[in-house]
């Protein structure tokens, strides 16, 4: 069965981007544009992997991570960042992150990140 990967950025690119490399990966892509948007997906598909952004509008990527996880929802998150280590204040520490990508990031290691998590 086909894994899918929720990618939530408010930035086309970045989703467009995503999306590329999750196809080449064989992967299912669901893309969302808020964090609102992101926990409606996650309620509805119950995708295996979330790509989250940290700077979001509606809800911010740790706001969603919250919701989630008070609702009980296991699911691995990255979380992607512009911004420095220091603003990123607990995230690392969330249960469900798995790790923290810095903007603009490598593809390989996207990749190589997504792989690990999925397998």
């Amino acid at each position: 069965m086909t894994k899918s990967v929720l990618v939530v950025d408010d930035q086309p690119g970045i989703r467009m981007l995503l999306r590329e490399v999750l196809k080449t990966m064989e992967l299912n892509v669901i893309e969302a544009k808020t964090g609102q948007e992101a926990v409606d997906f996650v309620k509805e598909q119950h995708p295996d992997l979330l790509l989250l952004d940290y700077k979001l509008p509606v809800k911010d990527g740790l706001e969603v991570l919250d919701e989630l996880q008070a609702e009980n929802y296991q699911i691995p998150a990255v979380l992607m960042s512009g911004l420095s280590e220091d603003d990123l204040q607990g995230a690392h520490s969330h249960s469900l992150v798995k790790t923290v990508i810095s903007k603009p990031f490598n593809v390989q290691e996207i990749r190589e990140i997504i792989l690990n998590i999925l397998h």
